[in-house]
């Protein structure tokens, strides 16, 4: 008997959009908790989902060029 052809199955790799506190902090080169205190001072905008706090990485994008443009201006 032939065998029907199968379609591969393919999962498809990405990179999330939000990041929790310890990808964050990866992300900005820096520790957790000093991630958490960004977030606790206001500096750094995060969000909830249930009880997971995560930061949206365009955010990260902007603080970031933030500091770039305020220490270009010396």
């Amino acid at each position: 008997m032939p065998q029907k052809n199968k379609k591969a199955v393919t999962t498809a790799t990405f990179a999330p959009r939000n990041l929790n506190v310890s990808d964050a902090a990866q992300y900005l080169g820096i520790g957790p908790w000093a991630m958490r205190h960004l977030h606790w001072d206001g500096i750094i905008r995060g969000f909830f989902i249930g009880r997971r706090l995560l930061f949206d990485k365009n955010v990260l994008d902007s603080y970031v060029d933030n500091l770039v443009k305020e220490s270009a201006r010396g």
